[in-house]
């Protein structure tokens, strides 16, 4: 009330009243009216996994889904899943029924997977068709990683810095990540107050890089090896490094891994913003654990080297 009568003084009644209708219609004018795009699209099949060397392939079939169908991921378990290396059949893939977070169970390679292969899956349903994903399963790369500096018992805010350093291959066009992560031995109390000791991960740490960038501050730093490919590529990394008095070890993990195309896209894909790319659920990524959002999956591999370093 004090300001329509300060307002007032200056302006009449019918200027007043325009004044506060221009006002209103002003700040409604600001609104605007989102449209959700998506074409409706035939069900098909969705292949989840991500492949490792030396480890046997774990995979999911699921059902794809249209943006808006917000209902649970529907996963197959009678698909018949053939797996090439090389262009070469191995085997049709057994399914295993475990209750899991991504289903009541998955499709087994019975032989560990090799690096330095193409590993193709071939999947057919009675009711979906047919699909199939490829993806390079890269060697280890021949890596480096050392600590710097961390945090200590006198200096628990320091700054930590690691360096890498990767001699890169000159057959492939090469894709890397490198993360930084703890292993910690933990006090656990039970319900009786008995303390025991358990190991436990710590993740989620970013690193950034003037040679790396990672503006984002994601755990996994990603880069190619445009620039020296077949060279040897070396960089040091500033990170929130971590001192506990409680933990009884603490051990510090550097990894660089050589990913496949796949993986490296799939982490890296720029989500276009805007209407017209609201809610597209193919073009959206999900997180590692699941990889499902709105039943859209990955076929992805990647090797890592790992560099363990004691703090504590």
């Amino acid at each position: 009330m004090i300001l329509i009568k300060s307002i007032s003084k200056v302006f009449p009644t019918n200027r007043l009243h325009l004044l506060i209708g221009l006002f209103i219609l002003l700040f409604f004018s600001c609104q605007k009216n989102l449209k959700i795009k998506y074409n409706a699209a035939a069900i098909k099949q969705v292949i989840i996994a991500n492949l490792r060397p030396n480890e046997y392939l774990l995979i999911n079939i699921s059902k794809s889904k249209e943006p808006n169908d917000f209902s649970s991921v529907e996963f197959e378990n009678n698909c018949q899943v053939s797996l090439f290396e090389n262009d070469i059949l191995l085997e049709t893939l057994p399914f295993v029924l475990k209750d899991t977070l991504s289903g009541f169970g998955y499709y087994t390679s019975t032989i560990k997977l090799s690096p330095n292969k193409v590993y193709r899956i071939v999947s057919s349903s009675a009711t979906l068709g047919t699909a199939e994903a490829s993806e390079y399963l890269p060697p280890i790369p021949n890596a480096l990683g050392f600590l710097i500096q961390h945090a200590d018992s006198n200096r628990q805010n320091t700054i930590g810095k690691y360096g890498i350093l990767i001699q890169d291959s000159a057959a492939y066009s090469n894709y890397y990540f490198v993360r930084a992560f703890y292993k910690v031995l933990k006090p656990v109390s039970d319900s009786i107050g008995n303390i025991t000791y358990k190991y436990d991960y710590i993740n989620n740490i970013p690193s950034s890089s003037a040679d790396i960038p990672n503006p984002a501050d994601y755990p996994l730093s990603f880069f190619t090896d445009q620039g020296f490919d077949g060279q040897t590529k070396s960089a040091t990394f500033d990170f929130a490094s971590q001192y506990n008095n409680l933990y009884k070890e603490i051990i510090f993990i550097i990894e660089v891994s050589n990913t496949g195309k796949n993986f490296y896209e799939w982490n890296t894909q720029k989500i276009n913003y805007g209407i017209d790319f609201l809610n597209e659920g193919q073009q959206e990524r999900s997180n590692l654990k699941s990889n499902i959002i709105n039943g859209y999956g990955h076929f992805t591999a990647n090797s890592s080297s790992y560099f363990p370093i004691i703090i504590k």
